[in-house]
């Protein structure tokens, strides 16, 4: 959660003329310390702040000091200024507590007002120490045995950005009333600090005490109020925060949580990253040590940089029908599912199967597998008898039917049948052998495709899941940069730095929005690509899947793998394995193959095209049907003859052989000899190629396999100087330029480490389809079937598996 850093808080009118204690400081005992404790009121995380503070500090001190939390030195307010300022002077007066932390607004700032402390104490919530009038010395409190925290104030800079995001003309902002009412002139504070804004000038404010009772301050609303921002409610019970969410929520207002509490309750947006407590713990904890291990408490650094991180509740805008602008939406983090429809899961097996069911270019290659099957079945059908069926009318001039004494009648319709059989032609015989090969080409061209679509479709799905990844690594940057601004304000605001550096970081936000908003381009692109391949609607949404080392569908997530590749003798082995494998199958070697066997069976034919003759047989029946007119039934002169009858027939055997063709069959055998050359050396050079493909694929793939390893080493290190040249940086120790190459150089790295792990799968991808494998097409059986002939391998070259070991440690 984000820090307590709000003008709701800035204590300036906690004069400091409470009653000083004046005494001399104490040096904490060796040994056994005990420590006191302050918080404001009851809260339903004060167990858990104490369960951290308690843990942190113990963590760091054990074995040098005793630290004890005696439990009636943990004091709780009733949220009055009164009541925490007596438990503040009790444990200050107690001689048996050696140090004093003070958890809440009102006591940390209580204890920053004395003029001396007669021991060492902790104030870990101060908003800022200017407006409150803190004591401020090169970057420490500058007096004995006060240290304290200050947090970043970004109220004005919220708010500026709330607006930006849901323009509104007025706000109500919602504070706890016991804060408003010990602070009366907060509210022209709050305003002239929105003057001080020039995007917030103009701007209308309401402010709306809350006490303990939800449904009141629901009814201080105004009608005309157009946004809320929200004050840490912690005197609320968490059903009466509940429902005050649920009430703003009701009446369609957007809300700003300044610390992001009320996010899982429903609020609409927050700039919280990182959990805030935790690390305020460790960081009074790290004072604490400081402090015991005898160093000044006046002399600690103040500064307490944050990671903030815009996060937006997409159930919220729904309930409310909001729409904020799309460069928010790039950078926030979105809980409850996105602002549009996630769309249902796609893991990368769903994704690789459902484009070879539905990919276009596949479609269209079946239909021309189809289609082949058809010229096939045409081939064969030369070979086959042809029957034949005709009509002819014919009409002639009278005169000459009349001259043919019945042989031609002026009028008539006949009918043929005709059958025909090739009895004997090598070239058509080839042809269909021919056309068979053809057809073992065409189908293992798709298989070919196939495995061309399934690594397609899942490089694109990896590249979309790098694309999301480093998506949000520059959504991380950008957090990390606003903190840094952060820091930069605080730096300015304690004399430590000069406006200059505040504007190199304003300016460098607006570079990481830059890179961020061509990040999110960039994953929807990926996931367009994913869609076409999938023949969806290309904008159609989806939730991905994450891609582990140890999925079981592949093959680096399968126990029964380890030992394979362990060292140089057993790779070159595996090596050896999936070249044989990948040749074994190859379905471009496959088609060629096919087109081989045609050519070669098309040289045959050509050769015999010199003695081969084409041998046919045919039989053919006509019956005149229909006769008129002049010339009918007729006889000749002298009346010894007749004409014929209407039904005739015909045998016939046809014998072809060309003896000469000007050289073209000479032409023809030279052809098909030097094409089928052709083929035999273009299998041999696909055969290199895939040999290749597999031995390159597995270099890159053991050179991905180790760089995971050494690119999270590298981010973790870098991430390690990062936080150490921060915490220098705050304490004015290295320039703004040395946070800026660290921080770059930390970028650089986590990009780096995320696309590691996308290069290895994507290698692997490329290896298995060079080894036409792909594991998730695999079943159990065939998986095991792959392993006992890689075992064989093995046992034939004498070489035992090597004892596996672990492909990387997490840092």
């Amino acid at each position: 959660m984000r820090s307590i850093n709000r003008p709701l808080v800035l204590l300036v009118l906690l004069v400091c003329a409470f009653v000083p204690l004046h005494a001399q400081p104490e040096t904490v005992p060796a040994g056994t310390v005990n420590i006191g404790i302050v918080l404001d009121g009851p809260w339903e995380r004060n167990d858990e702040i104490l369960g951290w503070t308690r843990e942190e500090i113990r963590t760091l001190t054990d074995g040098e000091f005793e630290v004890r939390f005696p439990q009636d030195a943990i004091l709780v307010g009733d949220w009055t200024l009164d009541t925490i300022r007596g438990h503040v002077h009790q444990l200050l007066e107690d001689p048996k507590i050696d140090l004093v932390i003070a958890w809440g607004l009102i006591s940390s700032h209580s204890l920053c007002c004395f003029d001396a402390l007669p021991k060492p104490v902790i104030a870990p919530v101060v908003v800022d120490p200017q407006l409150q009038g803190l004591p401020l010395v090169e970057g420490a409190s500058g007096v004995a045995n006060l240290s304290y925290v200050s947090l970043p104030s970004t109220f004005g800079e919220e708010l500026q950005a709330f607006r930006a995001m849901l323009p509104f003309d007025k706000v109500a902002i919602l504070a706890n009333q016991a804060f408003l009412a010990a602070i009366p002139d907060l509210l022209l504070r709050i305003r002239g600090t929105l003057q001080a804004v020039p995007e917030l000038q103009g701007l209308e404010v309401e402010f709306v005490p809350v006490g303990m009772d939800a449904e009141a301050a629901l009814e201080r609303l105004s009608d005309d109020v157009e946004a809320v921002y929200l004050y840490p409610q912690p005197q609320l019970p968490p059903a009466a925060l509940r429902r005050l969410i649920e009430g703003i929520n009701d009446r369609a207002l957007p809300s700003f949580s300044s610390l992001g509490w009320e996010m899982e309750l429903g609020a609409m947006a927050t700039y919280a990253g990182e959990d805030f407590f935790p690390r305020l713990a460790r960081r009074v904890a790290l004072n604490v040590q400081r402090i015991l291990l005898g160093e000044e408490p006046g002399q600690i650094p103040v500064a307490f940089p944050l990671r903030r991180l815009l996060v937006i509740n997409a159930a919220t805008v729904r309930q409310i029908d909001a729409s904020p602008r799309w460069e928010f939406l790039i950078e926030a983090e979105i809980l409850n599912g996105g602002l549009g429809s996630a769309g249902p899961p796609l893991g990368l097996q769903e994704a690789v199967r459902e484009a070879l069911d539905a990919n276009l270019d596949l479609l269209a290659q079946r239909r021309a597998v189809a289609a082949g099957e058809q010229a096939v079945a045409g081939a064969r059908a030369v070979l086959r008898p042809r029957l034949e069926v005709s009509g002819r009318g014919v009409v002639i001039d009278e005169d000459r039917a009349a001259a043919s004494f019945g042989s031609q009648p002026q009028r008539a319709v006949t009918g043929s049948v005709g059958l025909s059989q090739l009895l004997y032609s090598d070239p058509a015989r080839a042809n269909v052998q021919i056309q068979r090969q053809i057809q073992i080409t065409r189908e293992q061209e798709l298989a070919q495709l196939r495995l061309d679509i399934a690594l397609e479709t899942a490089v694109a799905y990896l590249n979309l899941l790098r694309a999301e990844t480093l998506e949000q690594i520059q959504r991380n940057n950008l957090a990390l940069t606003r903190s840094h601004l952060d820091l930069a304000r605080i730096r300015r605001s304690i004399g430590t730095a000069n406006p200059a550096e505040v504007y190199r970081w304003e300016s460098q936000i607006a570079s990481d929005r830059k890179a961020l908003i061509d990040a999110d381009a960039s994953k929807r692109v990926a996931r367009i690509q994913v869609n076409r391949l999938l023949h969806r609607a290309l904008e159609e949404p989806f939730s991905t899947a994450e891609v582990g080392l140890d999925d079981p569908s592949l093959v680096s997530g399968q126990e029964r793998f380890g030992g394979h590749t362990e060292t140089p003798k057993h790779y070159a082995l595996f090596n050896e394995f999936m070249v044989l494998e990948g040749l074994a199958g190859a379905p471009e070697l496959l088609a060629l193959e096919a087109a081989i066997v045609a050519q070669e069976r098309a040289v045959r034919t050509a050769r015999r095209a010199f003695y081969s003759p084409t041998v046919a047989a045919q039989v053919t029946l006509d019956e005149r049907l229909v006769e008129g007119g002049a010339g009918t039934g007729g006889t000749l002169p002298g009346g010894f003859l007749t004409p014929p009858d209407d039904t005739s027939w015909s045998l016939g055997l046809s014998f072809s052989l060309p003896l000469f063709t000007g050289g073209e069959r000479k032409a023809e055998r030279i052809q098909g000899e030097e094409e089928l050359e052709r083929l035999r050396q273009q299998r041999d050079s696909v055969a290199e190629k895939i040999e290749q493909r597999i031995r390159s694929g597995l270099q890159s793939l053991r050179s991905s396999y180790f760089g995971i390893v050494l690119s999270r080493q590298s981010a973790a290190a870098a991430a390690r100087n990062l936080e150490l040249v921060a915490d220098a940086y705050g304490r004015g120790a290295v320039s703004i330029l040395d946070l800026l190459d660290a921080q770059n150089v930390a970028l650089n790295a986590d990009q780096r480490a995320a696309n590691a792990v996308s290069d290895f799968f994507i290698d692997m991808m490329e290896v298995e389809r060079a080894a036409n494998r792909f594991d998730f097409f695999l079943g159990r059986e065939a998986q095991d079937a792959w392993y006992d002939r890689l075992d064989a391998h093995y046992r034939a070259a004498g070489l035992e598996l090597a004892q596996p070991g672990e492909l990387y440690v997490e840092p």
